[in-house]
């Protein structure tokens, strides 16, 4: 059944043929349940996430072992069907980084221990899941943010919020981050420290002649 349009006129018995077939008799024709189909639908990852999306608008549990197989089929089962925890699909999805930041982000609300060795290799991965997810160091990932000159600028920036040694020599090679760098992490941080060393200094003056400040 190539066209989609023919769905409508398919017999039972011919929809129950494929996973294809059987989620288009269930969407176009009975426009609902289809659970003689359900066996051929479950087979299938892609059909088994449509199923439940489109005609279930819920948990499709039979077709849940071959979606936990997929990282995208197991992120989007997630947030689209169930809005909810998949803890059967989180192996998957801790062994990429893309959808294991996403999961940690948009499911969980926090942080995702088993994707976080997945995440540490990927600098860009590390430095979002850093600033939006643990809002904080993530100290895994430094070896691979160090050697990205922009990704150690921002980790440095609003991560760390002060230097960031190991990707110094990164942002070094990189004129523009280095530049930026200095202005506004090395030079702001020696500002500040001089400033606070000047403003002990006077406390300590005043303290010792017992004058009020």
């Amino acid at each position: 059944m190539s066209d989609i349009s023919e769905i409508r006129y398919m017999k039972e018995e011919e929809a129950l043929k494929s996973a294809r077939d059987s989620y288009q008799y269930a969407l176009k024709v009975l426009k609902g349940r289809f659970e003689k189909g359900e066996n051929a639908i479950s087979k299938d990852a892609m059909y088994s996430y449509l199923y439940a999306l489109d005609v279930l608008s819920g948990r499709f549990e039979k077709g849940e072992d071959v979606i936990s197989e997929s990282a995208w089929y197991s992120y989007n089962y997630t947030v689209n069907v169930l809005r909810n925890r998949f803890e059967k699909g989180e192996d998957i999805i801790s062994k990429d980084a893309h959808y294991s930041y996403l999961y940690a982000l948009d499911v969980l609300k926090g942080r995702f221990e088993k994707g976080e060795n997945a995440i540490s290799k990927d600098a860009m991965y590390s430095y979002k899941y850093a600033c939006y997810v643990l809002k904080g160091r993530f100290e895994k990932s430094e070896d691979a943010i160090s050697k990205n000159a922009c990704y150690s600028y921002i980790y440095a920036c609003y991560v760390l919020k002060g230097r960031f040694e190991k990707g110094e020599n990164a942002i070094s090679k990189d004129a523009e981050y280095s530049k930026s760098y200095r202005e506004n992490i090395y030079d702001a941080k020696k500002k500040i420290e001089k400033e606070f060393k000047d403003l002990r200094d006077s406390i300590d003056v005043h303290y010792l002649y017992g004058i009020e400040v």
